[in-house]
């Protein structure tokens, strides 16, 4: 059995097609075809490669990372171990022990705590996610200079990026899930 013309929504959500794909292909005055061509885009997502990381001609390699609202912009550099977090020490800029942990787990894994110096600028979100931020960013960094540290930093969840977000509130609810109290009178 034939699909119908014009097709169908797939769903009541999504929005109705454009007058100009209701058109049948076969009828489809080439005037239209051509004008459509200029806005048609060829994607092909099987030549698309992620943009590798360097180190620049100060040894540094920029490793972005993100957590919920949070971003991490983490520069690492060869060094003795400082790590310097928007101007602040580890210590000084996460009060939580396990935030400390995780913003350095990276480094920790793989077993260079003392081997590299971390320079980084955190913006947005909380503490927590601005540490599973910064972790990534390490982790992406430390790659740039060392590739045959991957297995192990993926092993360690260093780096897989926390697609987690916060769902959004629904009307005639409280927050997104949670409902008003039910009161019998």
């Amino acid at each position: 059995m034939s699909q119908p013309w014009p097709p169908a929504p797939a769903s009541p959500s999504m929005p109705a097609p454009s007058r100009l794909h209701l058109i049948h292909p076969d009828l489809k005055p080439p005037a239209v075809t051509n004008a459509l061509r200029y806005f048609k885009r060829d994607v092909q997502g099987f030549l698309n490669a992620p943009k590798p990381i360097t180190i620049d001609k100060f040894g540094r390699a920029l490793g972005v990372g993100r957590r919920k609202a949070s971003v991490a912009h983490a520069w690492v550099v060869e060094g003795d171990g400082q790590v310097l977090i928007n101007g602040k020490t580890l210590v000084d800029y996460f009060g939580r022990v396990h935030d400390r942990e995780s913003a350095v787990w990276a480094l920790h894994a793989t077993d260079r705590i003392d081997k590299y110096n971390v320079w980084a600028r955190v913006t947005g979100g909380g503490t927590t996610g601005q540490a599973e931020a910064l972790k990534l960013a390490v982790a992406k960094a430390l790659m740039a200079h060392e590739p045959a540290l991957k297995p192990a930093l993926r092993r360690a969840g260093c780096i897989t990026r926390d697609p987690r977000r916060v769902e959004r509130k629904k009307h005639g609810r409280v927050k997104a899930r949670k409902r008003p109290t039910w009161v019998k009178r």
